[in-house]
């Protein structure tokens, strides 16, 4: 690469890191999750947006780890959505009040077309010779899936046959497509892409409970347009919104 283009690729990233700061800074809120759940979160900004006719940003692109990563970097959001597991590690960054508790949503275990599979035990069988979870450092399924895999001792039977990936969505990519037999996502990614995959079973003991919240970033909390969208997602609402989306309140 010439020095010119260096020069210009710096220029083009400043361009759109200003761009960002710029739109975060005109935005009353702009809220980021993992990227498991940005279809969910879009769905809730639109009906946010459509009940107030204020408008939200969004910040995606990758797992809850790195978007966080950015939260602390100074990105310009203000309120994320995650489980309350993934969010504790960021207490120094966000406030605790006023969240918005969103509900609990299960564990999925997927496969691919071709292959039937009756419990999660299955896994371990010689027909799934392959399997996928996210990175159980930075997301929030992959943390359950390893949990949930040392807790029932299935993490040593298929230590030899088990990958981690990035993101939920890279997860059931590689099992729709069958270059991986099998693995762990959560209810949205299944339910959405049912007609892609073999099956699915639903998971909910074995690991931390998964449960959903909305949290303000720390010296936002008092802003009043943060406050309205934290106690829209409160709100009833939100529920048919998020139980679309796999995130029942209980």
């Amino acid at each position: 690469m010439t020095t010119k283009m260096k020069k210009t690729c710096v220029l083009l990233a400043s361009a759109a890191a200003f761009a960002f700061s710029a739109a975060a800074a005109q935005a009353a809120v702009t809220v980021t999750t993992g990227a498991g759940y940005v279809k969910m979160v879009e769905a809730l900004v639109r009906a946010y947006e459509a009940e107030t006719k204020t408008e939200v940003h969004t910040a995606f692109g990758g797992n809850i780890g790195q978007m966080l990563a950015q939260v602390e970097s100074g990105s310009g959001v203000n309120v994320v959505i995650s489980d309350k597991t993934s969010l504790k590690k960021f207490t120094k960054r966000l406030a605790a009040s006023p969240a918005a508790d969103l509900g609990t949503t299960p564990l999925v275990l997927i496969w691919k077309k071709g292959l039937t599979l009756t419990v999660p035990e299955d896994i371990a069988g010689e027909t799934v010779k392959s399997a996928a979870y996210p990175d159980p450092k930075a997301a929030v399924y992959g943390r359950a899936a390893k949990e949930y895999l040392d807790s029932t001792g299935l993490g040593e039977k298929i230590a030899a046959k088990v990958n981690a990936v990035s993101t939920v969505p890279q997860v059931f990519s590689y099992v729709a497509t069958g270059e991986m037999d099998a693995g762990f996502v959560n209810l949205l990614a299944a339910n959405q892409g049912k007609a892609k995959i073999g099956g699915m079973l639903a998971i909910e003991k074995g690991f931390t409970p998964i449960e959903m919240t909305a949290m303000p970033v720390k010296g936002q909390e008092g802003e009043a347009d943060v406050q309205a969208f934290l106690k829209f997602l409160s709100s009833e609402k939100a529920s048919p919104i998020l139980e679309k989306f796999g995130v029942v309140r209980r």
